[in-house]
């Protein structure tokens, strides 16, 4: 009897303990980075036998696949996202955004058919139409596409830089083959991302050329990563490229802390790239390039009176399995929303107008500066040398005009 009444008081105990200090976290707002869904390539090499008008709608255009890819992803979010969503679209807790491109502003629309979906019995109309918002692309600092001069010089720096060109001299005799296949020239790492993605595609539909095996296609699938990897280490690249979007979030996020005004879901429509600098910016580089339909997963929880971020990411195409981080300088996966802000806000990005203007060239290499220096040295030296003969020569005229002015003066004084 007694173990009874000591086992029902600590059951009691410990529903309490769990009532106070045990709340579940609960899920306050969701927002979502997803790349493109599969598409025709966006540009092709000299030999390619496949031609732009072999493509439906061309070069770099979302095709029948990608909108099932995006229409499954969508009806995944509709189950992630269900407590926080209407089941009819409602402006004020969601927003969508898209880059101009017809690829992203596709894939978010049949993201949103999978999201919305509608009960054709319902409604007369069997789709609700939802906005998709975007800039034009050469001011698209948010999502990463706008024109940057800082961005591309660092661009280049990267391609001239140690690292890549260790991968240049390791795949050389690759890249010579490649240039006889594709009649391209002087090819490196980034012009090798290029027939890779192109090379990727074409074999997904079985129009690969005849040379690009599985030794060949492991080789271009080996250097796109590292593409992607060398591109988004450097610490400015992740801040103008991945920033962007992770302080867009941030500022959403507090904004329901603050019980401001704030969307409940917001999801932007992007390329790999994005994701990419996204992930970087956030502390995960790791040599991959993401995947068609993959997302990133940036949510807030609520626990009593306590934040928390967690992010995921989904790279697998048409999975379900999202692959929770935990990011550098937080605790666990659930990072204190304190915490977040203390490691990501001192390094959002500024405007675009500050991120984007070109870093001066550095100076000349050392061997450059010591022959710079010995040439200002000569031409200092000689300038010292005329100087001080032009001195000597105003001195020593002076010493020769001295004693006639002093006998003219005596003159005068013995005429008076």
């Amino acid at each position: 009897m007694g173990n009874k009444i000591i086992f029902f008081l600590s059951y009691i105990l410990l529903k309490i303990s769990n009532d106070v200090h045990g709340q579940q976290m609960e899920l306050v707002a969701g927002h979502v980075i997803f790349r493109h869904g599969d598409r025709t390539p966006v540009t092709t090499f000299p030999t390619d036998p496949v031609k732009p008008s072999d493509w439906p709608n061309g070069l770099g255009q979302l095709t029948s696949t990608g909108i099932e890819q995006h229409h499954r992803l969508g009806a995944y979010l509709r189950n992630r996202y269900g407590s926080l969503l209407s089941s009819n679209y409602t402006a004020s807790e969601i927003t969508i955004r898209s880059t101009d491109l017809d690829r992203t502003l596709m894939s978010a629309q049949s993201n949103l058919i999978g999201l919305y979906p509608i009960n054709a019995t319902d409604n007369k109309v069997p789709i609700q139409p939802i906005p998709v918002h975007t800039v034009p692309t050469n001011l698209d600092f948010l999502l990463g596409v706008s024109d940057c001069p800082r961005y591309d010089q660092i661009e280049v720096e990267v391609d001239q830089s140690e690292e890549v060109n260790k991968v240049n001299q390791y795949y050389q005799d690759f890249f010579k083959q490649l240039e006889l296949w594709t009649n391209m020239t002087n090819i490196t790492v980034y012009d090798a991302w290029v027939v890779a993605d192109t090379i990727f595609v074409e074999h997904l539909y079985n129009k690969a050329p005849a040379w690009a095996n599985d030794g060949v296609r492991k080789n271009l699938s080996d250097i796109s990563d590292r593409a992607f990897h060398f591109l988004f280490e450097n610490n400015d690249t992740k801040r103008i490229r991945g920033g962007p979007v992770i302080q867009d979030v941030w500022l959403n996020m507090n904004s329901s802390l603050h019980a401001k005004p704030f969307k409940k879901v917001k999801i932007y429509s992007a390329h790999d790239t994005t994701v990419s600098a996204i992930l970087s910016f956030l502390g995960i580089n790791y040599p991959h390039q993401p995947q068609y339909a993959s997302a990133i997963f940036v949510d807030l929880y609520q626990q009593n009176s306590s934040y928390f971020v967690k992010v995921e990411y989904l790279n697998v195409t048409d999975s379900n399995a999202s692959y929770a981080y935990v990011l550098n300088g937080c605790p666990a996966e659930e990072c204190p929303f304190d915490k977040f802000t203390s490691i990501y806000q001192p390094i959002f990005p500024a405007t675009p107008d500050v991120e984007c203007v070109k870093k001066e060239p550095p100076m000349p290499p050392s061997g450059g500066n010591k022959k710079l220096t010995a040439i200002l040295a000569v031409v200092i030296t000689v300038l010292i040398i005329i100087i001080f003969v032009m001195f000597l020569c105003l001195y020593l005229r002076k010493n020769d005009q001295d004693p006639q002015l002093l006998g003219s003066a005596r003159s005068i004084q013995s005429s008076v």
